[in-house]
């Protein structure tokens, strides 16, 4: 058994490309948690990469940014909120894709004409990209883990909790689970839980992988694999525990454009 978690990319291509590259990985035995768009520079490369990985046996997560986008498109979310949670560089990213010129934020925030045009233009263009996001679930269940975006509601548990629990819940469900299954996380960047952007792993069985790479930080990859066939020299686990936890990041040097790759020993 191995399985591998990858979490809250935010149109880091460059970066989800070293990481694969050093994981060298199975397609079955990647798992992405969600929030493939905004914030960083190439969404669409993101999610192309993600189709064909999928097509191959990966399964791949709905997380809320990616909802954010199909509710923008769709005329539910409202632009200037989309635009301050990163949309900008998405919409950016889909024109790009089709060599056109990048908008500027005032001609969309104050031209409803235009943010229409561009709109259709990117359900039009990019059709198989936004279905393949609309058909992405919600959860996976693997034993005793549960892969989610961001959660599950504490006290109702997997399922009574509402798609938008499982998409955007934060402190109530890191701090307050106390469910026997392991639940591995994205959407809250470990940073907030820990002061660092490797893993966290809390003492409630609540495993959250969200490194930042879009803002900073870094593209985690949570290996977990069964104790008798895991690299001990990578491993973080308890003594009692039947798998192995490791870490894999990848962090990108800004200015250089080039990215440093390592392993991560908790302790």
């Amino acid at each position: 058994m191995r399985w591998i978690a990858i979490s809250d990319i935010h149109g880091c291509d460059d970066t989800l490309v070293h990481l694969l590259e050093k994981l060298q990985a199975k397609p079955e035995e990647l798992l992405f948690l969600g929030d493939y768009v905004d914030s960083g520079p190439n969404s669409v490369a993101v999610l192309r990469r993600l189709m064909q990985l999928a097509e191959q046996g990966a399964t791949v997560l709905l997380g809320n940014h990616d909802v954010l986008l199909m509710d923008w498109l769709n005329g539910v979310e409202d632009i200037a909120y989309y635009m301050d949670v990163g949309g900008m560089a998405t919409i950016n990213s889909f024109l790009a894709a089709l060599e056109l010129p990048p908008v500027d934020v005032f001609s969309l925030r104050f031209s409803r004409q235009k943010e229409k045009e561009i709109q259709s233009l990117i359900q039009r263009e990019f059709a198989a990209e936004l279905q393949f996001l609309a058909n992405r679930p919600l959860y996976e269940v693997r034993g005793s883990f549960l892969f989610v975006h961001a959660g599950i509601h504490p006290d109702k548990g997997l399922a009574a909790s509402r798609k938008e629990e499982l998409l955007t819940i934060r402190e109530e469900f890191i701090h307050h689970y106390r469910g026997d299954q392991f639940i591995v996380f994205g959407h809250t960047r470990t940073r907030r839980l820990h002061g660092t952007d490797h893993v966290y792993r809390g003492a409630n069985r609540v495993i959250g992988i969200d490194g930042g790479c879009a803002y900073g930080g870094q593209l985690n990859a949570l290996i977990i694999q069964d104790a008798s066939s895991a690299a001990p020299v990578m491993s973080s686990t308890n003594r009692d525990d039947p798998f192995v936890l490791q870490e894999v990041f990848v962090r990108s040097i800004p200015g250089q454009g080039n990215h440093f790759v390592g392993n991560f020993v908790q302790r």
